[in-house]
């Protein structure tokens, strides 16, 4: 579990000072944000847990949170001038901030794979994983200000692999070089506040975002209309939404859903 004596120490060398809930397990970090945004708090809340019993992933996905991972949430209320349709470029800038962290406290190289898993090569078995997911989402109510949760389940020490998972999972720490936790979620607290900061101008990192990007270039296969479509990903467009040439000559573009990578020697597709 989290030592809430020396996250407060790092959070403080950055000069911050969020509410902390620190929890040995709990079932979702988003649900309690979620949960505790109905009392309105007016300043950013960091809950964080060891381990999650109903860990979510995108579209209601599981997302396998045992011990040996950071899951943790931040409910930030969202600025004035800031309104909920505008935090929609949130985990795009979410997980170039996720990038960093991972390369400023683990020192290994992190790429997005539209639009919110972070891959990098997992230290121990060199294979190349996914070792994060984000997922945000808004709280507005009649009676509270509107609030944005960041969430985000990391792998650490340990890379759980679910039985239907075509992405193998990755973790960022090694025994000979461990990552402090602490740390980690310091500087995931700062990224992700400066986020706020910037009213969630996806513009602002679309550049870092392509440069990071690992399906850039890569043929891939989405869903359209409830049919599967191949084609290639041609660009990330200032809004975050992926831009695909597909393989009968037209163009689709994508502000959400999920893509495969397909292999580029036999296997399945990964997604």
């Amino acid at each position: 579990m989290l030592s809430e004596s020396l996250l407060r120490r790092r959070l403080e060398e950055r000069g911050l000072s969020p509410r902390l809930i620190l929890l040995p397990e709990t079932g979702s970090t988003n649900d309690d944000a979620k949960a505790l945004a109905r009392e309105n708090p007016p300043s950013p809340v960091l809950i964080a847990a060891s381990r999650q019993t109903g860990g979510r992933g995108r579209r209601g996905r599981t997302f396998l949170s045992p011990e040996g991972g950071l899951y943790l949430s931040l409910l930030i209320p969202l600025p004035p001038d800031c309104p909920p349709s505008r935090a929609v470029g949130s985990t795009g800038c979410a997980a170039v901030a996720a990038c960093r962290s991972v390369e400023e406290c683990a020192g290994i190289p992190a790429k997005i794979k539209w639009v919110n898993d972070i891959l990098v090569t997992d230290p121990v078995t060199g294979r190349t994983g996914k070792a994060a997911g984000i997922l945000c989402e808004t709280v507005t109510r009649e009676d509270t200000a509107p609030h944005l949760v960041i969430g985000i389940g990391l792998n650490l020490t340990s890379a759980p692999d679910l039985p239907d998972a075509n992405y193998p999972a990755a973790r960022i720490s090694s025994p000979s070089k461990p990552v402090e936790p602490e740390s980690l979620c310091a500087s995931l607290t700062e990224g992700f506040l400066a986020l706020a900061e910037n009213r969630f101008d996806f513009r602002s990192v679309a550049d870092e975002y392509r440069s990071r990007s690992a399906v850039l270039g890569q043929e891939i296969v989405f869903q359209r209309d409830g049919i599967a479509r191949e084609g290639v990903a041609l660009s990330v467009l200032d809004d975050g939404s992926l831009l695909v040439g597909c393989s009968d000559g037209t163009r689709v573009l994508l502000d959400s859903g999920e893509i495969s990578v397909r292999q580029k020697q036999g296997g399945r597709s990964q997604k």
